[in-house]
C-alpha cells in the first residue's frame, strides 16, 4: 500500500480538501494577486430538487468564504458529455439556491465559485487552468469585445494531464499543489513542506497508516473502486479498439471484391480471393 492516499478518490479528496487550512491554501494559491481568503465555512453539499424536478445535486465540497463568495470545488476523475453543461448546472444552482422567500429580497447576489480538478482533458489546447466567465456577446459592430456580463458566475477547471511540470521547476504555491494532487500516492514523502508549512499538514493528514482502522476501510474500498472502473475502461477500449480492427478488415474484403466484380472477376474466384461466401459477393 502507498504512503499517502490517492487525492484522485473520492474519499481521499474530501478527506484533504475538506481540512479548512488545505482549502485556504490551495483556493487563495489559485487566485493569488486577485484576492485573500482569511476564512470559510463548509456548507451543505447537497441541494434540494426545484420544484416539479426530482433530482437533487450533491457538490463533492461547498464553502463560503468570510466574504460571502461561495464556492464549489470538485475532483472530477471520469469524462461525460456535456461537461462543460453539468458545470453550469451546478453552478446556477448555487445561485438559485440564494432566493430569498418573501417580498423584501431585491436579487442582490453573491458570486459562485466553481473550481474543477479533473483528470481528463476536455480541450485540445494544452492549457493547464481554463477560466471562464459569463459573457455578453455585444458583437453587433465590428470592433466591439465581448464584455463580461456578470462577475457573479465563474468557473474554473485544472487539467491534471495538462499539467507536467518536474518538482524543482515548482516555483509557485499552485504549481506546488498541483504537483502534490497528481503524484502524491507515488511518493514517499512530501515535496516542498520546507517552503510552506501547509504542505507538512498535508503529510500527515494523507498518511495512510496515520488513518484511524475505520478510515482506512472507508478509503480502500473507494480505491478498489476506482482501480476497477479503469480496468473496465481499459478493457472496454482495447476491445474496441480489436473489434474496429475487425470491422475495418471485413469492410476492406467487401471494397475489393465490389472492384474484383467491377473489373468481371467471378463470384467464385472473388470468394477464393477475400474469404467472403458467394451469396455475399452476390448481394454486394
Amino acid at each position: 500500500m502507498a504512503k499517502f492516499i490517492n487525492p484522485l478518490t473520492d474519499v481521499g479528496f474530501k478527506r484533504i480538501f475538506g481540512d479548512k487550512e488545505i482549502m485556504l491554501s490551495f483556493l487563495n494559491s489559485l487566485f493569488e494577486g486577485e484576492f485573500v481568503i482569511k476564512d470559510l465555512e463548509y456548507l451543505d453539499k447537497e441541494k434540494d430538487a426545484l420544484p416539479g424536478d426530482e433530482r437533487n445535486i450533491i457538490y463533492d465540497l461547498f464553502c463560503k468564504t468570510d466574504t460571502g463568495t461561495e464556492f464549489i470545488v470538485e475532483m472530477q476523475n471520469r469524462s461525460q458529455l456535456f461537461f462543460r453543461d453539468r458545470i453550469l448546472y451546478y453552478m446556477s444552482r448555487a445561485i438559485a439556491g440564494q432566493g430569498m422567500k418573501g417580498d423584501n429580497w431585491n436579487y442582490k447576489l453573491t458570486p459562485v465559485y466553481g473550481v474543477y480538478l479533473m483528470n481528463f482533458s476536455i480541450s485540445s489546447d494544452g492549457h493547464i487552468i481554463d477560466d471562464v466567465s459569463l459573457y455578453s456577446k455585444e458583437q453587433l459592430k465590428e470592433g466591439i469585445k465581448a464584455k463580461p456580463f456578470t462577475d457573479k458566475v465563474r468557473a474554473i477547471t485544472i487539467d491534471m494531464h495538462a499539467f507536467n511540470k518536474l518538482e524543482n521547476k515548482c516555483d509557485t504555491t499552485l504549481d506546488q499543489w498541483i504537483y502534490n494532487i497528481k503524484n502524491m500516492e507515488n511518493m514517499t514523502s512530501m515535496p516542498f513542506k520546507d517552503k510552506n508549512n501547509v504542505f507538512a499538514h498535508l503529510e500527515t493528514l494523507s498518511d495512510y497508516y496515520a488513518m484511524d482502522p475505520e478510515d482506512r476501510k472507508v478509503y480502500d474500498a473507494a480505491l478498489r473502486r476506482s482501480r476497477d472502473y479503469y480496468a473496465t475502461m481499459e478493457s472496454a477500449k482495447v476491445e474496441g479498439l480489436a473489434e474496429g480492427r475487425a470491422e475495418g478488415r471485413m469492410s476492406e474484403k467487401y471494397e475489393n471484391a465490389r472492384n474484383l466484380k467491377q473489373l468481371g472477376v467471378s463470384n467464385e474466384i472473388i470468394s477464393k480471393a477475400t474469404g467472403l461466401s458467394v451469396e455475399e459477393i452476390e448481394n454486394l
